[in-house]
């Protein structure tokens, strides 16, 4: 049995290179797992790459996370089609490199601060809002980012701003969701993930995509250290440590 049967996981970015690790970890725990897709092509790559876990578990509809009208109609159908949401993770964003502040054009700074927070701000406001709209109010919101928040990266700084930025974010939800069962985490990788598209130039003590997965489930599980803290930060393997004893009490259907 996995931590996570009959968890109901939202998981946005979820055909990106880190998105689909995660999705297959969270499927590897038992859950049932949602992602947004745009690209027949990654719709096909994601199938293909969990089709030996649980195929059966991982549930796939077009939407555009960008775009607030897509997000809407992307909510409606996992309304229409799950009892419930027990965790939503946004894995979203890029990189950006090549100007300093100073130099950066507007339209490189829009792009950015869309593709970095305007993203995850639409994929909160519709998902949080489910939580709080649960009779028990209850779910858990997983922000994931890298060390550029901690790390100021000349000619990239704009990523490193965002990164801050959606720090933040999660700690105002946590602020704002004191007093209920809503739980906001946000977990940074301080060293680049191992991905199936990062072949070359990685080294053993680096995370791989496939386990940060398995933190966010165990986090969920309530079987990390300081899972009672917002801000978590995994540096290498070193930091993967789990209780194995779930400590949270699972949300029930219709609750």
């Amino acid at each position: 049995m996995g931590v996570l049967d009959g968890t109901v996981a939202v998981v946005a970015g979820g055909t990106g290179s880190v998105g689909e690790g995660i999705v297959y970890a969270l499927l590897s725990n038992g859950a049932d797992v949602v992602v947004p897709c745009r690209s027949e092509q990654k719709r096909e790559r994601l199938e293909d790459y969990v089709k030996a876990v649980a195929a059966d578990r991982l549930h796939l509809y077009p939407a555009l996370v960008g775009d607030p009208q897509s997000v809407e109609e992307f909510r409606r159908a996992v309304e229409e089609n799950f009892t419930r949401v027990d965790l939503a993770v946004a894995s979203l964003g890029g990189w950006y490199y090549g100007h300093s502040l100073h130099r950066m054009s507007f339209e490189d700074w829009n792009r950015v601060m869309h593709d970095h927070l305007t993203t995850h701000f639409l994929f909160l406001r519709a998902f949080v809002s489910l939580f709080h709209d649960r009779q028990n109010q209850s779910g858990t919101y997983v922000m994931v980012n890298g060390g550029e928040s901690k790390l100021p990266a000349p000619d990239a700084g704009v990523v490193s701003i965002a990164a801050a930025a959606q720090k933040m974010m999660s700690k105002v939800l946590a602020e704002e969701s004191s007093g209920t069962g809503i739980k906001s985490y946000s977990i940074s990788i301080m060293n680049p993930l191992k991905t199936r598209n990062r072949q070359g130039n990685v080294l053993d003590e680096w995370v791989s995509a496939e386990q940060l997965g398995e933190y966010v489930a165990q986090l969920y599980a309530g079987n990390t250290p300081r899972g009672d803290q917002v801000s978590h930060v995994l540096h290498t393997v070193r930091d993967l440590s789990y209780s194995r004893t779930a400590t949270r009490t699972r949300s029930t259907a219709g609750s």
